[in-house]
């Protein structure tokens, strides 16, 4: 497997240490980050219309290079790794877990106006979680550890794709959101998104969210020390959260207490489930794992 990481730090594109990225596009002048990488599957696209495809193919784009000398520079490089040859060691161990992240270029106070007050969420609950806004009107989240200091911020933005982007230098599989807001730890509900577990948490649910539709090894471990009695996972009822929850289950079972939630079919995530009635039904009707 190619470590995409290596070689993208040799053409000056820096990444912060997670699979799935977005930075400000090398092929155009990018006033918003708008060019998703993903490192796992070695692909990229630009949402302005640059293009789209391998990662190999982003190199020979950026570099001017044929192919046959991008292939060559990945060869005498050496630029691959095994991880079988690691020792006693995992990916973990060769990721920092304090990252310096990069604050947002502007945070503002939400406005009475603001579009996340229509979908139901409370001036307390903002004001609980310290969001933010900007002048696109994004909906800005910061994300703490235990000690209630700053990682990273969650951007959900309303006029770019992809919806949800991650402050640059922020390291989300070595963060657990909603750690630093837990009431109590004797069951605590895993969630996908930001906006779910606050969703959650607003009605009356101790919540954390992996902020993706995986659960790293990091944050399997910050669980454990809450010392929970029970762990519900409510990923999102989608494909990528199907998978998610399978291979959590696995992760997590000889660790915790496990059961799931089963979400009505026309529901993707908690959050889309505003009625507290149908909501709480959802909660009570959880399958043991």
């Amino acid at each position: 497997m190619v470590d995409w990481y290596s070689v993208l730090a040799e053409y000056g594109v820096s990444l912060p240490d997670d699979n799935q990225v977005i930075i400000h596009c090398p092929f155009h002048e990018d006033s918003r980050q708008s060019c998703s990488i993903n490192l796992e599957k070695g692909v990229w696209i630009c949402f302005a219309g640059c293009g789209q495809g391998s990662l190999k193919y982003f190199i020979y784009k950026l570099s001017g290079k044929s192919w046959k000398e991008v292939d060559a520079e990945i060869e005498e490089k050496n630029w691959e790794i095994d991880l079988t040859l690691l020792d006693g060691l995992s990916v973990d161990d060769f990721i920092d877990t304090t990252p310096k992240y990069e604050e947002p270029d502007e945070l503002l106070d939400i406005p009475d106006s603001h579009w996340i007050y229509k979908r139901g969420f409370t001036k307390e609950t903002v004001l609980k979680w310290g969001c933010k806004t900007n002048r696109y009107s994004d909906f800005l989240i910061p994300v703490e550890n235990t000690n209630s200091e700053i990682q990273g911020w969650v951007s959900r933005r309303t006029q770019a794709i992809p919806k949800y982007l991650f402050s640059a230098g922020f390291a989300k599989s070595h963060s657990l959101f909603g750690i630093n807001q837990l009431y109590q730890t004797e069951t605590i509900y895993v969630v996908e998104g930001a906006l779910d577990c606050m969703w959650l948490n607003q009605h009356g649910y101790s919540a954390v969210a992996v902020l993706g539709a995986s659960v790293s090894p990091t944050q399997i471990n910050l669980i454990g020390t809450l010392h929970p009695n029970e762990v519900v996972l409510a990923l999102d009822n989608d494909d990528a959260g199907k998978k998610g929850m399978n291979k959590a289950t696995i992760a997590m079972s000889n660790r915790f207490m496990l059961s799931y939630l089963k979400l009505p079919k026309q529901y993707k995530d908690v959050q889309e489930i505003s009625n507290i009635n149908v909501l709480n039904k959802v909660i009570n009707n959880k399958s043991i794992w």
